[in-house]
């Protein structure tokens, strides 16, 4: 049993003397912040899959041992249907970049296929982890199907996939259990989240349940009820500082979690402020995983 904890983000200029030191260049902060943290959730792949050359920079800046798991890209979930959106070597020639465009099995697959030969040098580094789909709440099960997923699950093959689900209804009354029995049959990791106290559509209950007894994970968005409903951008959406007894809680169903789960993952996703990497490291706190204390300049690998 591991239980990595980690954030979303390496980057931000507001988690200088909580992860790295205030004269740290910002092209050494993912060393800065691997000293912290094993692992990483990257944000960026969801919006521009990274080349080859990045894969293996991130690679190298890193120590042995830490990994990174990827957003997929925002074609693939569907939160984009802009032929500008997708990677140039699968666009068509000719198109506009605003012009829409139809998801299908084989642009699936090929997405995926494209993906895998971006990050091989972090597969070949042996720092890939798991690839992580979000989907958005217009995914619903009046108009959708999970089976949608299936040509991206078998194009991934052996690679693990993670499923963040953003519409309750997937998860009300009998959808439950037809919505975790695919998730099951196909080895798939359940997102567990953290998330708002409410009821709307777009706002996903505590369900912790492990469909893949490789790996649990789990994604911390804050509680704010107005900024989640009503925020325009990520940083008002995820405006949440937790408290103690907050993240005590969530301790407790990370340990349920791990007695289940040979691997538990643990993303801050609260990316407003320094809130993110406070939250993570108070959970290993709490763990009684140790803490490194930034230091005057991290070792490069």
């Amino acid at each position: 049993m591991a239980i990595q904890v980690g954030c979303g983000s390496w980057t931000d200029p507001e988690y200088v003397e909580i992860l790295y030191p205030p004269k740290l260049p910002a092209t050494q902060r993912l060393a800065g912040y691997a000293r912290c943290f094993g692992h990483v959730e990257v944000n960026a792949s969801f919006y521009s899959i990274p080349s080859p050359t990045t894969a293996a920079k991130w690679a190298q800046m890193t120590p042995p041992g830490f990994f990174f798991d990827l957003k997929l890209h925002k074609t693939l979930s569907g939160h984009s249907r802009r032929m500008g959106d997708l990677p140039k070597p699968l666009r068509p020639a000719g198109t506009a970049p605003m012009q829409s465009f139809q998801m299908t099995a084989e642009l699936q697959r090929d997405l995926i296929a494209y993906t895998l030969e971006q990050v091989q040098p972090m597969a070949k580094a042996k720092k890939l982890g798991a690839f992580l789909l979000l989907l958005p709440p217009r995914f619903h099960p009046e108009k959708h199907r999970l089976e949608e997923l299936d040509p991206m699950i078998e194009a991934l093959g052996k690679h693990p996939l993670a499923v963040e689900l953003r519409q309750r209804a997937w998860v009300t009354g009998k959808a439950l259990a037809s919505t975790l029995a695919y998730f099951r049959e196909r080895a798939i990791t359940w997102v567990a989240v953290d998330m708002p106290r409410c009821d709307a559509d777009n706002v996903m209950p505590d369900i912790d349940e492990i469909t893949n007894p490789k790996l649990s994970y789990l994604r911390l968005h804050g509680r704010n009820v107005d900024g989640y409903l009503n925020g325009k951008t990520a940083a008002e959406k995820f405006h949440y500082a937790y408290s103690d007894a907050e993240l005590k809680g969530i301790v407790e169903r990370i340990k349920r979690l791990a007695v289940k789960a040979k691997d538990v993952r643990v993303v801050a996703s609260n990316h407003s402020e320094d809130f993110a990497p406070k939250a993570a490291l108070q959970i290993m706190r709490l763990l009684g995983q140790p803490i490194t204390a930034p230091g005057s300049e991290p070792e490069l690998f």
